[in-house]
């Protein structure tokens, strides 16, 4: 079947053509599946949904990562909430002054299928500044308060094994896990299809921290194409951005050019984020 499509809550399609299925497997928590494509590379889903493919997925973690690492004034140890499959980790060691990156993933068969066959985005994961954890994030943030510089909340759409990281809760364990100073950046999904989470997700940011802030990529396999992510901590200001060092880390997508222009929102997603 040369056609593989994402169907995303009977509100769009996305159709990729595939070329070969390279992985499947049924692990403890999800359906994971692993396809070549024609344009886009190699392709990771879960549960039937796009996670990523190798031609676009440089944008997500690029500015799921330096935005908030080039905030920051100094971060030093860093978790990553999710993101088996690597990507994250990848775009955090760029950043020479990083000493140590937990990974939390419930999930260990995801990132064992990304090591094997998407190495591109995984092949980061054997340094040695990386620590992998296994684990329900949830309860791992709730253990470790006063730990982490940067905390990147990596996760899938908010329903099954992610269904706890999207809530006041959790955000509340994260503001106690990190060290002063500390900062905090999420995805929060497409403000086309997805307004509802969007509005709800930034709502019970502002009920935790002191400072957040709204941001936005061009993604073109997540549905719409258009996505969003979050910024929060209570001592920090989107000009404390440094940009010598962003231009040092620089990628296919953030850099110099781009700097604070991610936080230039569309009319339609600052009202969103403002729960207008």
């Amino acid at each position: 079947m040369p056609w593989l499509y994402e169907h995303y809550h009977d509100l769009s399609a996305i159709g990729l053509h595939v070329t070969d299925k390279v992985h499947e497997e049924q692990s403890p928590f999800q359906r994971i599946e692993v396809y070549d494509t024609r344009g886009h590379g190699r392709l990771l889903m879960l549960d039937g949904m796009v996670m990523l493919t190798e031609l676009d997925e440089f944008v997500y973690h690029e500015l799921i990562s330096h935005v908030p690492l080039c905030i920051h004034r100094d971060p030093r140890r860093v978790l990553v909430v999710g993101g088996g499959d690597g990507g994250t980790v990848r775009e955090v060691l760029r950043h020479p002054g990083v000493e140590r990156v937990v990974l939390c993933e419930i999930d260990e068969r995801v990132t064992r299928v990304c090591q094997q066959w998407i190495p591109a985005v995984a092949g980061r994961l054997d340094d040695p500044r990386v620590e992998l954890v296994f684990a329900d994030a949830v309860e791992y943030v709730r253990n470790h308060p006063g730990s982490f510089d940067a905390i990147l909340v990596d996760s899938s759409e908010p329903i099954g094994p992610a269904a706890g990281l999207f809530g006041g809760a959790f955000f509340a364990d994260l503001r106690r896990a990190l060290r002063p100073g500390g900062i905090v950046s999420a995805q929060t999904e497409s403000p086309f299809y997805a307004a509802d989470t969007v509005r709800g997700v930034f709502k019970e940011l502002r009920g935790v921290f002191k400072g957040v802030h709204a941001y936005y990529g061009c993604i073109p396999t997540y549905p719409s194409g258009c996505w969003t992510f979050a910024l929060a901590g209570d001592d920090f200001r989107l000009t404390d951005l440094d940009a010598s060092r962003l231009a040092a880390v620089a990628g296919r997508y953030v850099g110099p050019s781009l700097g604070l222009g991610a936080f230039n929102l569309p009319e339609f997603v600052r009202r969103l984020v403002e729960g207008d």
